[in-house]
């Protein structure tokens, strides 16, 4: 199941970089980036995680080896959640957003 795992993570890096490269188009271009910056940070940090996490699984014992690519990544990986808001706060962000656009 490791090429299924390679292809979810494949995926998952992907839907972000996308999520990442709309978020900035739209601020090119002047519109409302709020709520699509906050979505693409959630989805990338998260997916960061889960990506990480699988890769951590892949190698198994060598992936929390210290000194191992994998194992500096999942611990970084952490602070990417943490850095510019908390995914929870990226949340708050998209959902205010949300209910100010049902409002109108």
């Amino acid at each position: 199941m490791i090429q299924a795992k390679l292809a979810e993570m494949a995926t998952e890096l992907d839907a972000a970089t996308l999520l990442v490269y709309r978020a900035a188009w739209n601020s090119d271009l002047g519109g409302r980036s709020g709520q699509e910056s906050s979505m693409a940070k959630l989805y990338a940090t998260e997916s960061a995680h889960r990506i990480i996490d699988n890769a951590v699984q892949i190698f198994g014992g060598m992936g929390v080896t210290k000194g191992e690519v994998v194992e500096r990544l999942y611990r970084h990986v952490r602070a990417f959640r943490i850095f510019d808001g908390t995914s929870e706060i990226q949340k708050l962000i998209i959902a205010r957003s949300l209910l100010a656009d049902a409002a109108k």
